[in-house]
């Protein structure tokens, strides 16, 4: 059944901006404020909402709230049907809850496998997950020798050019690779041709041996294998990678060693999870 203001009582989570005492230096973003508003607005059994109904639950007017659900269609942050005009929670939005939720709870398990990989390997560890057309790191490791990886946790990095990356695009479906490739395409121009064959070898690589690779197609000196990390949980697919310093991990390392033990590295993280759910 349709959640909808007329079916059940709904209480409004009506906007307010804080007095000149509650924010004194004038550091309240009031357009922020009101397009999270909308959000907030979706409850539990909310298939879908209309404006009408958002400008109900807000206290916000209607023509603001359909600039406002415009936006966050356009960001991703809501989903309009085109058959009724009505508004649910899109991508962006699902997948900020879902990280913050499972962030702390995915790193718990395996941020401990991730270090002893690292230090027994000395090579940097990382685990993300796609974010539009970028791979965000959400926890890093690393050896005790010096490497030259110098990312952390929130680090963006390209999908098309990174181990990370080609993981991730190797387990998503035609059409969305499709769409991603498109819009690639357009934003790298001549290099292109380039990007996507180096893709396209990833992906052969991941159907031969389970994972992908990255030889200096992000950073010259970086070679680095990854391997998507799927949790069978209905949410999106995260990644595994390991890399390091060109001049100590080359590809016979990677293909021999490094990604056999990074593909065993995502069995046990989705194992340790599987025990503890």
């Amino acid at each position: 059944m349709r959640g909808t203001s007329q079916s059940r009582a709904i209480s409004p989570v009506p906007f307010a901006e804080p007095d000149a005492d509650e924010d004194p230096g004038r550091q309240f973003v009031t357009a922020l404020a009101r397009g999270l508003s909308i959000l907030k607005a979706f409850t539990h059994g909310d298939t879908s909402l209309g404006n009408q109904e958002l400008a109900e639950r807000t206290g916000l007017t209607k023509p603001t709230v359909s600039r406002l659900t415009y936006t966050l269609t356009r960001l991703g942050y809501l989903a309009c049907s085109p058959q009724t005009g009505r508004y649910e929670l899109g991508t962006s939005a699902l997948a900020l809850g879902y990280w913050a939720m499972a962030g702390s709870y995915i790193r718990q398990v395996a941020t401990p496998l991730m270090e002893r990989v690292s230090e027994e390997l000395n090579l940097c560890c990382a685990l993300g997950y796609r974010d539009e057309a970028d791979a965000v790191y959400l926890e890093h490791t690393r050896g005790s020798g010096a490497l030259i990886m110098s990312v952390q946790s929130g680090t963006r990095t390209p999908l098309v050019t990174t181990a990370m990356g080609r993981a991730l695009i190797a387990v998503m479906d035609r059409p969305e690779r499709d769409k991603l490739f498109a819009a690639e395409k357009v934003r790298h121009g001549a290099q292109w041709p380039r990007i996507l064959k180096g893709i396209q070898e990833g992906l052969k690589d991941y159907q031969a041996r389970g994972f992908t690779l990255s030889l200096g197609d992000w950073e010259k000196e970086i070679n680095a294998v990854g391997v998507p990390l799927e949790l069978n949980d209905g949410n999106p697919p995260m990644a595994l990678i390991l890399g390091g310093s060109s001049y100590v991990v080359d590809r016979q390392r990677l293909v021999e060693h490094v990604g056999p033990r990074l593909a065993e590295l995502a069995a046990q993280i989705r194992h340790g999870l599987k025990s503890r759910g």
